[in-house]
């Protein structure tokens, strides 16, 4: 039964699957595009040079070059080419490396009691990736717009073989279902038990009072398990693009978001589209450290006036 039961699905995912197809001798188009012309100058520069400068001459100045640039050509630094990761530090190094809030991307003029400097910081307007979020959770990121779907977890090894290849393949057409780019997003977060104790002490007062015991005494047990121990869920969203702003494309964005939780629904998993209040605080929370706030909080109201009566 268990070898019946064993998954049939085989594949070789290969270590880097963002690697380019090879062209000529196992080289990319990069890299076609980096040495084959210098191979070419340096044939030219030999055939105008060879009754003038000796080979070994010609060869013992070529090496280094050659040398040089076939570093560049092979050689990568995380998944980039050398020469990408040269212009990256040539353009931070350029960049202003001090970015401040400004809702019109205006820089104002610093104040008057602010210190003069003999070389001020260079200021730039701080620039997220999303400007706007419509009232039906649609995000739009400028050139682009997204939409996030909440999904559960499904217990995948403790389903049998022929349920694990059931799920696979439904994925497999979920996947294939997609025509943009799609983001799967996973994040650990710490669950908050207080509702769910406060919902239970709430309605144990309607219950049996046998049963009411129980449900109070379950309720101290997850109080004192949330005391005692850091209890942490995962938290899967699926954030589907399109290509265009919100306004244009944000109801086909919608509708395919819809199509792409209800293929998911079919697997067993719990999904649901984000609106706009729920988009807005998973984007917060995805912004900060668990346990910490994006802004600080506001001072209570009695604390606040009690700060002005002692001012005065």
């Amino acid at each position: 039964m268990a070898v019946q039961d064993a998954s049939a699905w085989r594949g070789r995912i290969p270590a880097d699957i963002d690697r380019p197809e090879p062209l000529v001798f196992g080289l990319t188009a990069r890299q076609c595009l980096i040495i084959f012309p210098v191979l070419l100058g340096a044939w030219a520069a030999y055939l105008m040079l060879k009754d003038v400068v000796a080979l070994w001459a010609f060869a013992l100045a070529l090496a280094p070059v050659l040398g040089v640039v076939i570093a560049i050509a092979v050689s990568e630094h995380g998944g980039r080419g050398l020469e990408r990761v040269a212009a990256s530090a040539l353009n931070w190094a350029r960049a202003p490396k001090h970015l401040v809030g400004s809702p019109n991307e205006k820089i104002r003029a610093l104040p008057r009691w602010a210190p003069r400097l003999r070389r001020p910081p260079r200021l730039e307007p701080l620039r997220l990736p999303a400007s706007a979020i419509t009232s039906e959770g649609v995000i739009d990121l400028g050139g682009r717009c997204a939409a996030m779907i909440a999904c559960s977890t499904l217990p995948f090894q403790l389903a049998s073989g022929r349920e694990q290849d059931q799920v696979l393949s439904g994925f497999a057409g979920v996947l294939d279902s997609l025509a943009d780019p799609v983001q799967i997003l996973v994040q650990r977060r710490r669950a908050d038990l207080g509702e769910y104790t406060a919902m239970v002490r709430d309605n144990a007062q309607y219950l049996h009072p046998d049963l009411a015991a129980t449900a109070l005494a379950h309720a101290q047990f997850l109080e004192e398990l949330d005391a005692t121990h850091q209890l942490s869920h995962q938290q899967v969203l699926v954030v589907v693009t399109a290509s265009g702003t919100a306004r244009r494309f944000g109801v086909s964005l919608l509708r395919r978001a819809a199509d792409t939780a209800d293929r998911l629904a079919t697997l067993g998993i719990r999904t649901q589209v984000l609106g706009q209040h729920h988009a807005e605080q998973v984007l917060r929370d995805s912004m900060v450290a668990p346990g910490t706030s994006l802004t600080d909080p506001e001072p209570p109201v009695g604390e606040a006036l009690g700060d002005e009566e002692e001012d005065r």
